[in-house]
């Protein structure tokens, strides 16, 4: 049974708080505005990641999946880092007591929740960015990094562990299986245009600084232009494919054919011979299509559904 989550007032948190949310922008008189952005806001600490940072974002993604006021999420990192990894500092020499058939790796759940939000992910990395920083935000819809000033790998030989956050699923399909076992093999941090980690990243801007504001702007751009449930639903026959062409034409046949009916679709024709913007209203919870989701679900934990009543609290 799905678990039931509160929609919140407001998403916004305290300065202090190692997961900072803000609308976007900050000056908005909403309590929640269409673009949200979360901080890893550990700058003393490169924004090394905490326990209680996966567990806030993972209700993060969640809650915003089942809230039609928010339109797409921001993620990035406060000061000269997005994330040197996981906070070495915690102890995790007891999880190997747990029982095997219940081990779920901390990152792993939080890449799972990214990757099924309903409303697009963009990583903005305004710096360093090594280990769970990397993994767990290759279920991003879209990452952007600069060419200059940062520098991005995948340590885990090199501090005697295993790739974590679901990576081994995603990162050979973005860089290819050879590129994926040499970041792995080497463990080394390269620049974002490297050619190894050529797949990775959507957009390269110049420096650190221009990428917020890109990703603000691209974001800008989505909600005013996209079908969230269209967009959501298309990054899903990516990474939901059948595995063969067959299988494919099987699976998007159904899905198009209700779209076709959908009132997204017919804003759009509508906007289209009246020349005006479309407006995209549809929901999964009201509108997806019949087959939706057409793919057998491995159980790993709960999903969650929103409660009728919104309940008035200021911090997840």
């Amino acid at each position: 049974m799905a678990a039931e989550i509160s929609i919140p007032e407001s998403y916004k948190t305290s300065a202090e708080s190692e997961i900072r949310v803000t609308n976007y922008p900050e000056s908005a008189t909403q309590s929640v505005t269409p673009i949200i952005i979360a901080t890893l806001n550990r700058p003393s600490k490169l924004n090394a990641i905490t326990g209680r940072m996966i567990t806030d974002l993972i209700t993060l993604f969640e809650t915003v999946t089942v809230d039609d006021r928010v339109k797409a999420v921001i993620v990035t990192g406060a000061g000269k880092a997005f994330s040197a990894g996981i906070d070495l500092s915690m102890d995790t020499s007891k999880l190997k007591d747990e029982a095997t058939g219940q081990m779920r790796d901390p990152g792993g759940t939080l890449a799972l929740a990214m990757f099924n939000c309903s409303k697009p992910v963009i990583v903005a990395y305004n710096g360093l960015s090594v280990g769970i920083g990397m993994t767990s935000t290759l279920a991003a819809a879209i990452r952007i990094a600069p060419r200059t000033g940062a520098e991005f790998g995948f340590p885990f030989a090199r501090i005697g562990l295993t790739m974590e956050s679901c990576s081994s699923f995603f990162l050979p399909r973005m860089v290819g299986y050879s590129n994926a076992t040499y970041l792995l093999t080497t463990g080394k941090r390269y620049p974002a245009d490297s050619s190894v980690l050529n797949g990775v990243f959507a957009e390269l801007v110049d420096t650190p600084k221009d990428v917020l504001p890109r990703a603000i702007a691209l974001a800008e751009d989505i909600i005013t232009n996209v079908s969230p449930m269209a967009a959501y639903l298309n990054r899903q026959l990516i990474w939901r494919n059948a595995g063969s062409a067959e299988g494919a034409h099987l699976v998007d046949s159904p899905l198009l054919y209700d779209m076709f009916a959908g009132s997204d679709h017919l804003a759009f024709k509508s906007s289209f011979f009246n020349k005006r913007k479309p407006e995209f209203n549809a929901t999964l919870s009201k509108d997806a299509p019949r087959t939706y989701p057409w793919w057998k679900a491995l159980s790993v934990g709960v999903l969650p559904k929103a409660r009728v009543e919104a309940k008035d609290n200021s911090k997840l």
